[in-house]
């Protein structure tokens, strides 16, 4: 048996499959005839590739991330994780609760009527 990750469904269209952390799929068998590989996903599904797409040897970096206990904010962005913004801070085009500035306006919706006393 051998763990596979990052698996594309037809040759440059990119990963799609098994491609979050510390998850593999596992390699069962060639078809050369029809150049076929059959593949069972993390979800017990068995699914067939062709043998002319890319894939990666092992399983995917980082296994251990629901075991990490950080709440330093810089060990989440160096490990990739961004900011998200609240929704109040940004500007009205952006979001729907921005641009209030000392100001009680309910949340609105697109046409201007209010969602707060539903």
């Amino acid at each position: 048996m051998t763990h596979i990750s990052h698996i594309e469904p037809f040759p440059k269209k990119g990963s799609i499959y098994a491609r979050s952390a510390g998850v593999k799929a596992v390699f069962i068998s060639y078809n050369f005839f029809k150049q076929t590989a059959l593949v069972k996903l993390p979800s017990t599904l068995n699914k067939v590739f062709p043998i002319y797409s890319l894939a990666l040897l092992g399983h995917v970096a980082f296994r251990d991330k629901s075991k990490v206990k950080s709440t330093k904010f810089g060990f989440w962005l160096s490990k990739g994780q961004g900011f998200i913004v609240r929704g109040v801070a940004k500007n009205p085009i952006d979001h729907p609760h921005g641009g209030r500035t000392k100001s009680i306006r309910y949340p609105r919706t697109p046409w201007g009527k209010t969602t707060k006393f539903k």
